[in-house]
């Protein structure tokens, strides 16, 4: 908004004062909402991905539930004791190097998930993460004699 005098514009996500030798570039509405929301119209990892459609809101809640179970496996993976102790030192170094990477990438790719701010896919992430660690990583399924997290 271009004007010769000051003006305070107004808008739900920005306050600004302009002058004449200022100029407002005004913002786009983001997608993302600021706030948790329990809607299935939602966008998460990819452009129009759900979209409106339940099934595969469904889908994407799936999905991301299996990346956040599978991060946990990769981690467990990656532990010192699921090598076998007579291989080569580089060999380990490098599967474990690689299990961290996989393991970071699911991860990142989580969390990208859980910023469309939907409330439906925050769950999925936590419930993926707590079941992943209870079966790969828990006391209950520990093997006996052995130090892990």
């Amino acid at each position: 908004m271009l004007s010769s005098k000051n003006v305070v514009v107004v808008e739900a996500w920005n306050t600004t004062t302009t002058t004449q030798t200022q100029t407002q570039t005004p913002h786009r509405p983001s997608l993302l909402h600021p706030t948790f929301y329990w809607g299935y119209n939602c966008q998460v990892l990819f452009s129009g991905w759900p979209g409106s459609d339940r099934g595969m809101y469904a889908l994407a809640l799936i999905f991301v539930f299996f990346l956040a179970f599978l991060a946990e496996w990769l981690a467990r993976c990656s532990d010192a004791a699921s090598i076998k102790p007579g291989a080569d030192k580089l060999a380990k170094v490098a599967f474990r190097t690689a299990m961290y990477a996989v393991k970071s990438g699911f991860s990142y790719l989580v969390i990208l998930a859980v910023v469309s701010f939907n409330g439906g896919v925050f769950l999925a992430a936590i419930f993926g993460h707590a079941l992943g660690f209870t079966v790969f990583r828990g006391r209950a399924f520990r093997n006996v004699g052995r130090v892990d997290g």
